[in-house]
């Protein structure tokens, strides 16, 4: 939820660039609509049925503490028209993309 946090706080930059974070999760919707409360400026999505999810194969199976499966962190951006404009993945799940270098990309691949 670090990153959720982080993504909050910078939420001017992206309201500047007229960009949205979109977060997706593999949480039911009651859990996602907590989360959705937590960081009001971010806009969540239950994906736990995982067709986003298995769409885009970021599937992290029986990675969770409890053994469950969760989401490989990935960013992606797409454009006013649907295109997939730059896809961000890092090689090891712990790792976290800032919002500096999101930024960064936006303004390299969107503008």
């Amino acid at each position: 939820m670090t990153e959720l946090g982080e993504l909050e706080a910078h939420y001017s930059e992206f309201e500047k660039r007229k960009a949205r974070v979109i977060v997706v999760s593999i949480e039911d919707r009651v859990e996602a609509q907590k989360t959705q409360a937590e960081f009001p400026k971010l806009t969540v999505v239950a994906d736990s049925d995982r067709k986003l999810i298995d769409a885009v194969a970021t599937l992290h199976a029986e990675s969770a503490p409890d053994g469950g499966d969760t989401a490989a962190p990935t960013t992606i951006l797409v454009d006013g028209d649907g295109i997939v404009r730059w896809i961000f993945r890092p090689d090891r799940v712990f790792t976290r993309l800032s919002p500096a270098r999101l930024i960064a990309a936006f303004d390299e691949h969107l503008r």
